[in-house]
């Protein structure tokens, strides 16, 4: 995979995803292009506490100008399909939306299933089968198909690999298979598994997975009776969504975290949208209009999804994505979530311009009751004229402001910082004059993104009704001494 993507690079100007689903981590490519911001690399794999080679830590996440592009998702021994589909569908989904590839390799190692001797992770054919329908889906909304996908490890040569890549060559080529194995096949090839059968057995117990069935698969998806449920199943759960979590927060960025929230597992006290408008007479979404030396500037909280697609993305909007009409979809993702609170800033003919979110606190915070995330972006082409200021000031007139905490961050690397044309320190004053505007002062932190980098930065404004309790609590966790040990 290495050597293809190198000759790739060498000789187009092709950005590469590379995607390895093998149990085992996906050292190799992460190595030759750890430092290069061409090409991201992102491994679920077993974690490496149990599995060779040890490596593939949630930290090791890209050097230089290469850092975020490296993503590693370990997962729990014993992970089975319902976790390890939750953790790959909360990651890479907004990791290729940030990244926009132009060619997505994967690498299709199967040994990640529950009868794989090699291995300690359970999946059954349903979660192989949609690493590869994710896989599919992902290369033709981003790549126009363009998809190179390789073998890789599988040690149940009989019961296991066979069926995986044939599930995968008729996912690339779009076809359906049939429920039934060729009985011709199975004919030919039970013997033979059966003479290694004992070997199978005993393997698989040294590794402390359940006894797999006594008798040779005859379809190509599993029967979930053959797989009993892990003891374990729900702490394993809550470990992976914590890894996860961790994750999202280092390498994700806000908008697109927002835009792709993981699964909820606690009921909020109050929706958002109820909390901040105490009063339900008035109209939710509120106008106005800034008028700066370039030209008029609509401002619009609470954006709907039906104004957002009548919009687009001015062409220097494209912090978070790439591309401004990607920027656009992501918008309109958030506009649809009712988690989120989306303020425009938009030019009469229909350029969206600039854009804060408010949306509760990631799985970091999780516990801390009405704390928000405040997360902005104005375009290239529209910054030095106030707008920025305006904007946010517009966003927090709220009814509500004193009943909650919000808190942003500003992040020293790519996202946050790309194209401003000034030093990481000078952008850090940037952003914190930027919010002092509107009550927010530094807070230090252990909380994992900030505590990376001294360039990074925490800006929180307590409301003046927030519970002394709630504002104690979060205090003292931005404070935790351990952070990664929450995770």
């Amino acid at each position: 995979a290495a050597v293809a993507i190198a000759h790739l690079l060498r000789s187009t100007e092709a950005k590469v995803l590379y995607i390895d689903f093998d149990a085992h981590h996906g050292d190799g490519v992460q190595r030759a292009f750890y430092d290069d911001p061409r090409v991201m690399t992102i491994s679920l794999h077993e974690t490496g506490r149990y599995l060779f080679p040890g490596t593939g830590d949630v930290l090791e996440f890209g050097n230089r100008s290469g850092r975020g592009y490296a993503v590693n998702v370990p997962l729990e021994a014993f992970t089975e399909d319902d976790s390890y589909i939750e953790s790959m569908n909360a990651v890479l989904a907004p990791a290729v939306t940030f990244f926009a590839p132009d060619v997505i390799v994967t690498q299709h190692g199967c040994d990640t299933h529950s009868w794989d001797p090699l291995t300690h992770l359970s999946l059954t054919m349903r979660g192989i089968r949609a690493q590869m329908k994710l896989a599919h889906q992902l290369v033709h909304t981003f790549c126009g198909g363009r998809w190179v996908a390789l073998g890789g490890g599988g040690y149940d040569l009989y019961r296991v690999v066979p069926r995986a890549w044939s599930l995968l060559w008729a996912e690339m080529s779009e076809q359906d298979v049939p429920d039934s194995l060729p009985q011709e096949w199975v004919q030919r090839w039970r013997p033979a598994w059966i003479a290694t059968h004992e070997q199978e057995e005993a393997a698989q117990e040294l590794m402390g997975k359940i006894a797999s069935p006594s008798d040779f698969p005859a379809s190509f998806m599993d029967h979930s009776g053959d797989f009993p449920s892990q003891p374990r199943r729900w702490e394993i759960a809550r470990a992976n969504r914590q890894t996860v979590a961790l994750l999202r927060n280092l390498v994700i960025p806000s908008p697109l975290r927002h835009a792709f929230p993981m699964p909820r597992h606690r009921s909020p006290l109050s929706d958002l949208f109820d909390l901040l408008h105490m009063n339900k007479g008035a109209s939710p979404s509120r106008t106005k209009t800034l008028e700066t030396s370039k030209g008029s500037v609509l401002l619009r909280d609470f954006c709907p999804p039906s104004l957002v697609e009548r919009l687009k993305a001015d062409s220097g909007l494209h912090a978070f994505t790439r591309f401004p009409e990607r920027e656009h979809q992501l918008l309109l993702d958030i506009a649809k979530s009712s988690d989120c609170a989306l303020t425009l800033a938009h030019t009469p003919g229909g350029e969206i311009v600039g854009q804060v979110t408010i949306a509760p606190a990631d799985e970091w915070w999780e516990g801390i009751e009405n704390l928000y995330e405040v997360a902005i972006e104005v375009s290239t082409s529209w910054r030095g004229f106030g707008i920025a200021r305006n904007m946010l000031s517009f966003a927090l007139e709220l009814d509500a402001l004193e009943d909650m905490i919000f808190f942003a961050i500003g992040l020293s690397w790519h996202w946050d910082a790309e194209d401003l044309g000034i030093s990481l320190y000078r952008y850090r004053q940037l952003i914190a004059h930027l919010f002092a505007t509107q009550g927010f002062v530094e807070y230090l932190t252990t909380e994992p993104n900030v505590s990376m980098e001294p360039a990074n930065i925490l800006l929180a404004r307590i409301g003046n009704r927030v519970d002394k309790r709630v504002a104690n609590q979060f205090i003292n966790r931005l404070l935790s001494p351990t952070a990664f040990g929450r995770f």
